[in-house]
């Protein structure tokens, strides 16, 4: 599902120049190694050096600045990244795409409240599309609550009523506000007007095999997308994440006996193993022949090697096909 950004009072942005000279001084090595690394990061790149110049002739040139700052973000310079942003944010107030994307990296830096500033801003100034929208209900489900941003889904879907984005977004945002009827009968209708959405599908079956409690439909839907392995270790990753530990342990073993290399499978059977002492007993009866349970035996081998209780690290490892 498509997930959104947000938008902040472009005063906000603007740092004062009235900053006490020792407060200066204590944040001089931050900046010392952000200027490090904003040099370090386009040595060797042509491409930033040549947007550094063009910049450097045009300090107002906003398309430069967004490109530069999406070549920061995905170098892995974040902080750079929104600098540029937020600078030409200020020289575009009425661009609600780039306040959009302003609002984004705000909320992935944790600045969830500046976000919220800078989307209730640029909204003001701007008359929506169907599509910015439906990207600032997304943000709006994060940044203040699903039921606001329920209402903004609905804008979107009332100026494009045939989009099935839009459709699958109203009915996730359901599923946050724990409406599952509701959505369950939105997803339906969707599908039954394209079946091949497959997000859509996806969500229908996790909310039967969450809020529905109706595990067997949820493997239909899973199976509709990426086959019946992946679906019985989806289905152990809902269990997984509510503590159901011999539910998933069960999910795996079907798993595994329908593919033996199944890299997220069994890293999912590591945390089984690892939050029940260490040890998981399968059932591998359902499979007679030797050779088949031995390469099965060593999968299973495989993947209790790690016995270490799983951590905040380990848990971002649940692995959905």
């Amino acid at each position: 599902m498509m997930r959104l950004l947000g938008v902040l009072p472009v005063a906000l942005l603007v740092c004062s120049c009235s900053r006490p000279q020792t407060s200066a001084a204590r944040n001089l090595p931050v900046f010392d190694t952000q200027v490090r690394n904003a040099i370090n990061m386009g040595d060797g790149d042509l491409e930033v050096q040549a947007l550094r110049k063009r910049l450097l002739e045009n300090p107002r040139d906003i398309t430069v600045r967004r490109r530069l700052a999406a070549k920061f973000e995905s170098a892995g310079y974040p902080d750079l990244a929104l600098d540029h942003l937020r600078m030409a944010a200020e020289l575009a107030p009425a661009d609600l795409p780039l306040h959009l994307d302003l609002a984004n990296a705000l909320q992935s830096q944790g600045l969830s409240h500046q976000a919220g500033q800078v989307l209730a801003t640029a909204l003001n100034q701007a008359t929506p599309t169907a599509a910015q929208w439906s990207r600032t209900a997304i943000l709006t489900d994060t940044l203040t609550s699903p039921a606001e941003g329920e209402a903004l889904h609905r804008k979107a879907l009332s100026i494009e009523p045939a989009n099935h984005d839009f459709s699958s977004n109203l009915a996730y945002n359901l599923m946050l506000q724990k409406r599952a009827v509701e959505a369950e009968q939105l997803l339906r209708q969707l599908l039954r007007a394209k079946p091949t959405h497959e997000l859509a599908r996806n969500n229908l079956a996790t909310l039967y095999a969450t809020q529905l409690n109706q595990p067997d439909e949820a493997l239909l839907h899973w199976k509709a997308i990426s086959g019946p392995a992946a679906a019985h270790n989806n289905l152990a990753v809902v269990y997984i994440e509510s503590g159901k530990w011999v539910e998933a342990r069960q999910e795996l073993e079907k798993a595994l006996t329908l593919r033996f290399q199944f890299p997220e499978a069994l890293q999912n059977l590591q945390l089984v193993a690892a939050r029940t002492g260490g040890t998981v007993v399968l059932n591998l009866e359902r499979d007679k022949k030797p050779s088949s349970l031995s390469k099965l035996a060593r999968v299973f081998r495989k993947a209790l090697i790690s016995e270490e209780p799983e951590t905040e690290k380990s848990k971002s490892r649940r692995r959905r096909s």
